[in-house]
């Protein structure tokens, strides 16, 4: 894939009184297809490593797009692709968006066991891995920062260029952390001044990982963190709808982030709303 499209620039557009970063507009494969900054940050990171290995291999939730994300990297660079599930059956997976769309893609997909802990899964990776002389490449959930990080953060670090240079707040979803990371390091090295960040967790806290990080790269800052996750009656895999303007925002992540904004006192006009990528809708 050409240089262009992996370092497409997403557009700022203000909706309905409130600006929004598009990063879901980053979408390769066309209307409906994966998309957003994780599908960036998995290429960039496939383009680096494929000609070292035959195949990749991720494992995470039934729900999560990291499934098809891998799946249509694999076939992009023209590589095998397996995804690992846990705790579920056959006849779930023939039936849910993201493993129908993995396996539309061409990736092999199975339950590799009864939990589906990712610590769990991501040991039955590397066994699979070392009986295969490690030809394969393993896809860690949220995509690998470690040795790669330069290329992952940077990704995300190099969209922040057309951001406004002055905001009031700045509301962004925190999955794995390393899409926060990478906007907090793009805000320093593009100098923009953003006096709020609020970072809305939609799983286990990742705070003490992103400063740290941060650190690292000379960017830590303070920001305000939203624990969703913990929130009594919260649900990662029961999705909520909302549709902001015509944005149908993603059930799973930004959806949940906009309903906390609706009720965080936070005025639209003051705010940009970070969109990290949309369901694709292919699946389905």
């Amino acid at each position: 894939m050409n240089s262009e499209k992996l370092h497409y620039l997403t557009p700022v557009q203000r909706v309905n009184g409130m600006l929004f970063k598009r990063e879901d507009l980053y979408a390769p494969f066309g209307t409906g297809e994966v998309n957003g900054g994780k599908l960036r940050q998995c290429m960039l990171l496939v383009n680096k490593i494929h000609r070292d290995y035959e195949g990749l291999v991720t494992c995470c939730s039934i729900h999560s797009p990291q499934a098809p994300i891998t799946a249509a990297t694999a076939k992009a660079f023209g590589m095998q692709c397996q995804i690992l599930y846990g705790g579920t059956k056959p006849e779930t997976l023939l039936k849910l968006p993201m493993p129908k769309l993995a396996m539309r893609y061409g990736a092999k997909v199975s339950i590799a066991a009864r939990s589906g802990r990712s610590s769990i899964l991501y040991y039955i990776a590397q066994k699979l891995q070392r009986v295969k002389d490690k030809r394969d490449y393993i896809i860690l959930y949220g995509i690998n920062l470690g040795e790669h990080e330069d290329i992952l953060l940077g990704a995300v670090a190099d969209q922040v260029k057309n951001i406004p240079d002055d905001i009031e707040n700045l509301v962004l979803t925190c999955g794995s952390g390393i899409t926060a990371i990478g906007v907090l390091a793009g805000i320093k090295r593009y100098g923009k001044n953003v006096r709020n960040i609020h970072l809305v967790a939609t799983a286990p806290d990742r705070r003490k990982m992103i400063h740290s990080m941060l650190q690292k790269h000379g960017a830590d800052r303070d920001f305000f963190y939203h624990d969703l996750f913990h929130t009594r009656g919260f649900s990662y895999e029961e999705p909520f709808c909302s549709v902001w303007g015509g944005i149908r925002l993603h059930p799973n992540y930004e959806a949940k982030t906009m309903a906390w904004f609706a009720k965080s006192g936070l005025r639209p006009e003051d705010t940009l709303f970070w969109i990290t990528g949309a369901e694709p809708l292919a699946g389905k």
